[in-house]
C-alpha cells in the first residue's frame, strides 16, 4: 500500500448541505439503520478486520493489527466532571491509540468536543506519576455527515504548529481528523472516497464497502439486535437527561448566586428592603412570596 499519497477520486454529484439528525429525535426503525447511524457503526466496528482496514483507509497507512482497549468506553475523570462515551477505542501494534466517532446528528461544538476527548484519553492512558513522554500518539476521528467547516473538503486534519514558524510542529502526538462525505474536491484516496460515497449514498464501489454492506445487513438480521437497539437508545436518552439535569442545576445555582449578590449589594449601598424586593420581582420574575423568601435568606438584620 502506498503511504502518504493523495490520488484523484471519481467525482460524484454534490449532495445538499446536510444538517444531520438532531440528537433528540425518535429512533429510526431498525430496518432503516445504516452505517451512518451510531448504533450500527459501533456494532460493525466490533469486527477487528473491518475496523483496522477503515483506519488504514482514513490515514493512508499500514496497520498490522489492532486491539480494543474497551467497547463503547465511558471515561470519567472525577465525580463532578463530564464523562465521555467512545464509539471505537483501539490501539495498534505501535501502541498508537485511535478513537473513531460516528457523528450523524448535527453538533456545533465538535472542535471543542475533539479537544475534550483527546484530553480525557490522555488522562486515561497515562498512569499516576508516569512521565509525560510515555503518552501514546493518538488520533481522534469524527466521521461527520456534514461539512462542519464549510470549506468543501472531504477531510480536515489538525495538528498543533507554531504560529510564528508554520513548519515547526509541536510534536505532541495528538491528531484530530474530521471527515465529510459531501464534497466534490479531489483531496482523498480512491478508497477513502469510496467509503465516504457509501456513507452519503449507500453505494458500494469496492471490496471494502461491499464488506460493509454485508456487515450492516448481517447485524440487522440478528434477532437479538432489536433488544440491544432499544436498550442502547434508552441509555442514550438517560445520558441526555442526566446532562440536561446537570445543566439545569448549574443554571439555578448561578441564578441563586446572582440574587444573593444583588441583595448584599443593595443593602451595602443603602437601598431599602422594599426597593430590593421590587428589584428582585422585576429582574428575576419572582412572586412577592418568593422575593420575601430570598430576602430572609440573604438580607442581614
Amino acid at each position: 500500500m502506498a503511504k502518504n499519497t493523495r490520488e484523484t477520486i471519481v467525482k460524484t454529484p454534490a449532495a445538499p448541505y446536510n444538517k444531520g439528525r438532531q440528537e433528540n429525535e425518535l429512533p429510526k426503525a431498525l430496518a432503516e439503520l445504516t452505517l451512518a447511524d451510531r448504533f450500527i457503526f459501533y456494532k460493525v466496528m466490533q469486527d477487528a478486520e473491518l475496523c483496522r482496514r477503515l483506519l488504514e483507509i482514513i490515514l493512508n497507512v499500514e496497520i498490522e493489527r489492532i486491539e480494543y482497549l474497551e467497547g463503547e468506553k465511558t471515561i470519567e475523570v472525577r465525580y463532578d466532571a463530564k464523562g465521555i462515551r467512545l464509539d471505537v477505542y483501539v490501539k495498534d501494534e505501535r501502541s498508537t491509540v485511535y478513537n473513531v466517532e460516528m457523528q450523524a446528528a448535527h453538533a456545533a461544538n465538535l472542535p471543542q468536543r475533539s479537544r475534550y476527548y483527546q484530553n480525557l484519553i490522555d488522562v486515561d492512558l497515562l498512569g499516576r506519576g508516569e512521565d509525560y513522554r510515555r503518552l501514546n500518539k493518538s488520533f481522534v476521528i469524527f466521521i461527520c455527515m456534514e461539512d462542519i467547516f464549510h470549506r468543501g473538503r472531504h477531510i480536515y486534519t489538525f495538528e498543533d504548529r507554531c504560529r510564528e514558524e508554520p513548519d515547526l510542529a509541536l510534536g505532541d502526538g495528538a491528531v484530530k481528523i474530521f471527515l465529510n462525505p459531501y464534497s466534490e474536491m479531489n483531496d482523498v484516496t480512491p478508497e477513502l472516497g469510496n467509503f465516504l460515497k457509501y456513507l452519503a449514498e449507500g453505494t458500494a464501489a469496492d471490496e471494502y464497502t461491499e464488506r460493509l454492506v454485508e456487515a450492516v445487513e448481517t447485524a440487522k438480521r440478528d434477532p437479538r439486535l432489536m433488544v440491544e437497539y432499544m436498550s442502547y437508545y434508552a441509555d442514550q436518552a438517560d445520558h441526555r437527561a442526566e446532562l440536561e439535569e446537570s445543566r439545569a442545576e448549574g443554571i439555578e445555582e448561578g441564578r441563586m448566586e446572582a440574587i444573593q449578590i444583588l441583595i448584599k449589594s443593595h443593602q451595602k449601598h443603602g437601598i431599602s428592603r422594599e426597593e430590593t424586593k421590587a428589584d428582585l420581582m422585576e429582574l428575576y420574575a419572582l412572586s412577592s412570596e418568593e422575593a420575601e423568601e430570598k430576602l430572609r435568606l440573604y438580607w442581614t438584620a
